[in-house]
C-alpha cells in the first residue's frame, strides 16, 4: 500500500497566540476557532463569555462536548443543575435545547467541540437562523480583519490542513 506523504501527521497549534474575534455569533461572545471542519460537519473553538453573557435559545443538531476552564455558566432552562465550574465536562446529545447563561461576576472560559449546526430561535420561539462551522469560519476570518488581527492556522476540513 502507497502511504500519502503530502498529508502531516499532526497538526499542532499554540493558542495561546491566537487572536479572539470579539462579539462573534452574540454580544459578550469571543472565540478562537481552531477548527472549522466543513465537511466533517463540527468545529472546535475556544470561547470567552464576558460577565453576564447570555446566548440565545438554540437547539443543536449534533452533540456537543465542553470543558470550562474558568468562570462558571449555567442553561437558563435547567438552573443549578447545569451549573458548569472548571474542570467540568458537559456532554448534550443531538437535540438539545438551552439559553447559556454565563456568570454575572467574573469571566468565563469553556472549550467546546461542535457536531452539526445550532439552530436559533427568538423570544417567541420562532426560528431565526442557524450557525454551523461554514458560517463560523466565515464570521470568524471577518472579525479578525475588522479588529486588525492576523488570521492564524485554522484547521479546516478536507484533508486536514491549515486554513491559508
Amino acid at each position: 500500500m502507497t502511504a500519502i506523504t503530502d498529508l502531516p501527521l499532526a497538526l499542532t497549534m499554540q493558542t495561546e497566540d491566537f487572536p479572539w474575534a470579539h462579539g462573534i455569533l452574540a454580544p459578550g461572545l469571543s472565540i478562537q476557532l481552531l477548527v472549522a471542519d466543513v465537511e466533517g460537519g463540527f468545529l472546535v473553538a475556544r470561547t470567552r463569555f464576558a460577565p453576564g453573557t447570555i446566548i440565545p435559545t438554540h437547539l443543536h443538531t449534533g452533540a456537543v462536548h465542553g470543558y470550562t476552564t474558568k468562570g462558571s455558566w449555567f442553561y437558563q432552562e435547567y438552573g443549578e443543575e447545569s451549573m458548569n465550574i472548571p474542570g467540568s465536562y458537559i456532554y448534550e446529545p443531538a437535540g438539545s435545547t438551552h439559553t447559556l447563561q454565563s456568570s454575572d461576576t467574573e469571566v468565563t472560559e469553556a472549550l467546546f467541540i461542535i457536531h452539526g449546526a445550532f439552530l436559533n430561535y427568538d423570544e417567541a420561539g420562532n426560528f431565526v437562523g442557524h450557525i454551523d462551522a461554514a458560517n463560523t469560519l466565515e464570521a470568524y476570518v471577518s472579525i479578525l480583519r475588522d479588529q486588525g488581527d492576523a488570521i492564524p492556522k485554522v484547521v479546516v476540513g478536507g484533508n486536514s490542513n491549515y486554513l491559508r
